[in-house]
């Protein structure tokens, strides 16, 4: 099994310990797992435009993908706002239904990971964490029916070059 479906079951795990009164410190690492689940999900889908057999070589690759672009590049797609360089590619319906909900769901589980990592005073329930597992859920089989396509490709090429294709020019 990948690290990312590893992830994503351990949140399942994780929101359903603690039986009668779910523990925050459970909740709070089940949202942190999901978000991770997804985006070790794309990290390893990016590596592997590049490397494909060498899992040493994937891997510092993987390390090169930070959360700051990620976070610009998945927003400007679930806002259907791409780079002007990106506007005449000649994919029809671009960006897709189901690349705005992988993006949507990243940016989401984002968002609500920091609030699980960082805001002590934020409380979490039981049925609003199964709500975000199943957004990643949703984002993973999202992912798996358009991974092949060239907008998907293109969309794990902006994870390292939003900023330059983002320039005007």
């Amino acid at each position: 099994m990948s690290l990312h479906d590893d992830l994503l079951d351990q949140a399942r795990e994780l929101k359903t310990t603690d039986a009668r009164r779910p523990r925050q410190v459970n909740l709070r690492r089940a949202v942190s797992a999901a978000y991770y689940a997804l985006f070790h999900l794309l990290v390893a889908e990016a590596t592997r435009l590049y490397v494909r057999d060498n899992w040493e070589l994937a891997a510092k690759l993987g390390r090169t993908f930070n959360h700051g672009e990620m976070s610009e590049a998945t927003r400007g797609f679930a806002n259907s706002q791409v780079p002007a360089a990106l506007q005449p590619v000649g994919i029809p319906g671009f960006p897709s239904v189901d690349l705005k909900l992988v993006a949507e769901a990243f940016v989401s589980l984002q968002q609500h990971r920091h609030a699980a990592d960082y805001d002590l005073a934020r409380e979490f329930t039981r049925a609003e964490v199964n709500g975000f597992i199943e957004q990643v859920e949703s984002a993973f089989i999202a992912w798996d029916r358009i991974k092949t396509s060239d907008e998907a490709r293109l969309f794990l090429g902006c994870f390292q070059l939003w900023k330059t294709w983002n320039k005007a020019r």
